[in-house]
């Protein structure tokens, strides 16, 4: 096959993907027809060398070059060097995709353009079933619009893909969680696990189910020794007994699993501690690194460490931080990133009740807590964010109904 045909062939199938979506929910036209245009925008100013979403000519290429370098070798040795644990099994994938339809710089990232629109409706219809209409075409929106989400849309980075396995898995798991779905949690962990092999911090996501099946559990437990439990309680206590162990086995898997970054989680004693500690011993670097008050010290004698790292990540960049016109685009996330903790303030008495969002409220905090303690550097944060950026808005979803919008019915 030609690879430009293929090329056209993924566009023509986020066309129709879109086209689908707004016909079965309308409201979903506007914002996928506004990220549609957005991402075709970027593609051609990177091309025409004007602008070139961060990461494009470097983490990028890099995925491009290995997989197209990998299309070379035969079927047999291909599938030799099979390493679903590396970092670059994208580009094992991409090598895939290449040898069948040929090569061009533009394969991997025509690939993430259906994916970025999968991801846009997919959070819409999450919130849609959480929180109804009109949060939903706001987080549609979001999405579609937040530059760094459509970055990842338009270059050949693993974590468009991983954020669509992850999304899907969120999806099946909330399901499960409100009783609409049996077999939901086997497709949640399914999918959740599908984003692990693309990028192993999204181990995060089982962290965040292994606290919430012992926090079901419990409430359980303790409904039925006030004679509260019902049957179906029973089975799902059961089966809820069956998840955590199978997260934790997953976590603890061969005595422990590297989280990218430096940090592992594994059965070793101290082999956590040790982790963090030494994700402060280094000091920052690059051109938009951390001041070396968050960046280095003790985290045990200077316990404050670990909370402003969790800050820096979410809401950074700071005015302080701002060395160079480009350092001004990240100012765009550190907005969005307090207007949507505002919105998660303004939505806890909902956020607190919905069995669903605590769920998704401890995911979050167990992939925040390990992707912050690994970083140390500004740009790095804000691509990583991104990855569940779309969680984020779903939790902040809770309150933005009470938004004073007018949408189109």
């Amino acid at each position: 096959m030609d690879p430009y045909l293929f090329i056209m062939i993924m566009f023509a199938i986020t066309a129709v993907c879109c086209l689908l979506f707004a016909l079965r929910h309308r409201w979903l036209l506007w914002p996928l027809v506004f990220a549609f245009l957005f991402r075709v925008i970027l593609i051609v100013l990177d091309y025409a060398k004007i602008f070139s979403p961060p990461g494009a000519h470097r983490d990028g290429a890099r995925f491009r070059r290995i997989a197209q370098q990998w299309s070379e070798l035969e079927w047999r040795e291909l599938f030799e060097i099979l390493d679903i644990s590396s970092a670059f099994f994208y580009s094992w994938l991409g090598a895939v995709v290449h040898k069948l339809v040929g090569i061009s710089d533009f394969i991997l990232s025509s690939m993430n353009f259906l994916f970025g629109h999968l991801i846009v409706a997919l959070t819409a219809l999450i919130v849609y079933d959480l929180f109804g209409k009109k949060a939903a075409v706001i987080s549609a929106y979001i999405i579609a619009l937040y530059p760094f989400a459509a970055f990842n849309s338009v270059i050949s980075l693993r974590e468009e893909v991983s954020t669509l396995c992850f999304l899907l898995g969120l999806y099946f798991f909330i399901k499960w969680i409100g009783g609409k779905s049996i077999s939901g949690i086997m497709l949640g962990l399914l999918f959740f696990s599908a984003a692990v092999m693309f990028h192993p911090g999204w181990i995060g996501a089982f962290v965040g189910v292994a606290i919430y099946m012992a926090y079901f559990m419990t409430k359980l437990l303790m409904e039925a020794r006030n004679s509260l439990i019902r049957k179906y309680d029973v089975q799902r206590m059961m089966v809820s007994a069956a998840v955590f162990i199978v997260a934790v086995s997953i976590i603890t898997f061969s005595g422990g699993l590297s989280l990218g970054k430096g940090v592992e989680i594994g059965t070793e004693e101290g082999a956590v501690g040790g982790a963090i500690e030494s994700r402060f011993e280094r000091d920052p670097q690059g051109g938009s690194a951390y001041p070396g008050s968050i960046a280095t010290g003790n985290p045990y004698a200077q316990p404050w460490l670990i909370p402003a790292r969790i800050i820096y990540f979410n809401f950074a960049p700071f005015p302080w931080d701002i060395k160079t016109p480009r350092h001004l685009l990240g100012l765009v996330a550190s907005m969005l990133y307090i207007f949507l903790a505002w919105r998660v303030y303004k939505g806890w008495h909902l956020i607190k009740r919905k069995e669903e969002c605590i769920a998704l409220l401890l995911i979050f905090g167990a992939l925040t807590f390990i992707f912050a303690i690994g970083v140390t550097n500004i740009g790095t944060a804000i691509r990583h964010k991104s990855k569940f950026v779309a969680l984020f808005v779903i939790l902040a979803a809770s309150s933005f109904n009470s938004i004073k919008v007018r949408l189109a019915k």
